[in-house]
């Protein structure tokens, strides 16, 4: 009972550890002290992996996900924010960033179609979730190739833990679709998808920001499906 309790907790915690990580990441960007964001992050890291290591361990996708209008609200809002983001992101952009800018608006489209079919009590078909994987991975290594010549770590730090987090959670989500997802591990990357997202996004540019926000949300969304209190299958 109590394991249900602390699971079911969990994407609460993960929505108010997200709030505090903007701020603190908001004040720290305006000239204070980085202590305080970094050891918050490790902080709720820790509570993280402990939360999800309470979690039953369920490969098949009946055992996990239920029909839930607060996971088609969340997800389908994150990919209409994902493909705004990346529509405000044509703007200047070269060859290859807006081949992954289209990418991107195809991923949100799969996010939100993967949405429909759960809410419609069927099993999402894996194509919906694999481009997702594949945006947030291009992404991660376009930006990172960026990231790399600036000398502050801490500038980029929290956007790419929060990609990581991105894509390892979308990546058990279509392993869901073939019944040998990790509930764990989904939920564990849920949630640190959902802190390092919206700490990411203070000062971040619209077109991040929007995608960043939405990300979290469908973050959120999954926190809320492998955090569930379902009871295993007789």
């Amino acid at each position: 009972m109590k394991g249900k309790a602390v699971s079911f907790g969990l994407p609460y915690l993960a929505a108010i550890a997200g709030a505090a990580g903007y701020f603190f990441r908001a004040a720290q960007r305006a000239g204070g002290s980085a202590v305080p964001v970094i050891a918050f992050s490790v902080l709720m890291c820790l509570l993280f992996l402990l939360g999800a290591a309470t979690l039953e361990k369920r490969e098949a996708y009946a055992d996990v996900y239920r029909k839930l209008p607060s996971d088609a609200a969340l997800s389908i809002l994150g990919a209409l924010a994902v493909a705004a983001g990346c529509v405000l992101a044509f703007s200047g952009a070269g060859r290859f960033s807006m081949m992954l800018n289209v990418l991107g608006i195809v991923s949100a489209a799969g996010l939100a179609a993967a949405a429909v079919s759960r809410l419609a009590g069927k099993k999402p078909q894996p194509f919906f979730l694999v481009l997702p994987v594949l945006f947030y991975a291009v992404k991660l290594f376009y930006d990172f190739r960026h990231w790399t010549t600036d000398p502050q770590i801490l500038d980029y730090a929290f956007s790419l833990f929060a990609l990581i987090g991105f894509m390892l959670t979308t990546y058990q989500a279509a392993a869901y679709c073939y019944d040998h997802g990790s509930r764990r591990q989904m939920e564990f990357f849920a949630l640190a998808g959902v802190l390092f997202g919206a700490t990411a996004m203070a000062g971040a540019a619209r077109s991040e920001l929007l995608i960043y926000g939405g990300s979290a949300l469908w973050m959120l969304a999954c926190c809320v499906q492998a955090g569930g209190r379902r009871s295993a299958r007789a």
